[in-house]
């Protein structure tokens, strides 16, 4: 029997999506042997507070199936990115691994039975940083045997990890300046998807919200991957309205969900990157010039700032 990993759940104001969240996550296979913990963030202003309180009375009055329930309620709006970080954090302070939930995503029954797997399966696999639930809607090739492939790129939708990798992340990211002054790894970065440049960029400069692409940027920086499975037990629910870093539909985010009672997985015990699925990879992430061009404002807007003041990000501008 598998050790499981307890599961984190992220909620803000979403009533809505919250309960579909719950719901699905209720009716996976492992719901009732796993540890959930739920964090409910502060409203950010008095136009959020009736939809913060609405969520946690969902979250309380739920009859949930899970072995434990633990819910944390934030008296202070810590943010997206900081209550993610904080929450997972505390959680990986008991525990030596961790599944990853926010409150806008529908899961397969078998969710939790791929992920736990996935953190068994590659737990003394340096290379692996982290593992997901969620696949983007490629086609998988069809002498592909595995149930699972590798991408450099992290993902941010239903995932998990160990402590011993998390605590590798720099959220600081200290080396920034040097980072900015290497073309080289800033290009090597942007070839692992060519909107992650301009979303560090954005967050250091305080314009976006953003843990997971500090997180993409950790594994970049041990060069590591992520275990993606071949079909999604994981969909997402959450554009505009309460989303924080998603204000329209993305229709790259689009993928089918698993309908198979399968439970029982075939791993890679290579991590080698399939160059079929690559190519699609990077024909979703491509590069262009617009972007280009805004990256580069970005980044003269950063080296200025950080030239003028001397100082590197801090915990009180992440």
């Amino acid at each position: 029997m598998i050790n499981l990993a307890p599961i984190a759940l992220f909620v803000y104001a979403r009533p809505f999506e919250t309960v579909k969240t719950l719901e699905a996550l209720s009716k996976n296979f492992l719901a009732s042997q796993s540890d959930l913990f739920i964090f409910s963030d502060g409203a950010k202003g008095e136009k959020d507070i009736a939809k913060v309180i609405e969520v946690r009375t969902i979250i309380k009055n739920t009859q949930l199936p899970f072995k434990k329930v633990e819910i944390f309620e934030r008296k202070e709006n810590l943010g997206l990115a900081n209550s993610i970080i904080s929450g997972v954090t505390e959680v990986l302070n008991l525990y030596d691994k961790i599944i990853v939930m926010e409150d806008d995503l529908i899961s397969s029954p078998n969710f939790l039975d791929y992920v736990n797997a996935s953190l068994s399966r590659y737990q003394n696999e340096d290379k692996i940083f982290s593992v997901t639930g969620y696949t983007y809607k490629f086609e998988i090739p069809t002498n592909y045997n595995y149930d699972n492939y590798f991408l450099p790129r992290c993902e941010s939708l239903g995932w998990g990890t160990w402590k011993n990798r998390w605590v590798k992340a720099d959220w600081n990211v200290k080396d920034l300046m040097e980072f900015l002054s290497d073309k080289n790894k800033m290009k090597h970065f942007s070839n692992i998807g060519f909107d992650l440049l301009g979303m560090l960029l954005k967050q250091q400069l305080g314009r976006v919200d953003s843990w997971a692409v500090r997180w993409c940027y950790a594994h970049f920086k041990h060069n590591a991957l992520c275990s993606y499975p071949t079909i999604s037990k994981i969909i997402h629910i959450g554009e505009g309205g309460f989303a924080t870093n998603v204000k329209s539909k993305l229709k790259f985010l689009e993928t089918n969900l698993d309908n198979t009672d399968k439970i029982d997985f075939n791993f890679s015990p290579e991590f080698s990157i399939n160059p079929e699925i690559l190519e699609q990879y990077n024909k979703l992430f491509n590069k262009n010039l617009i972007k280009s061009i805004k990256n580069f404002y970005l980044k003269f807007l950063l080296k200025k700032r950080l030239k003028h003041s001397f100082i590197l990000p801090t915990d009180e501008n992440i």
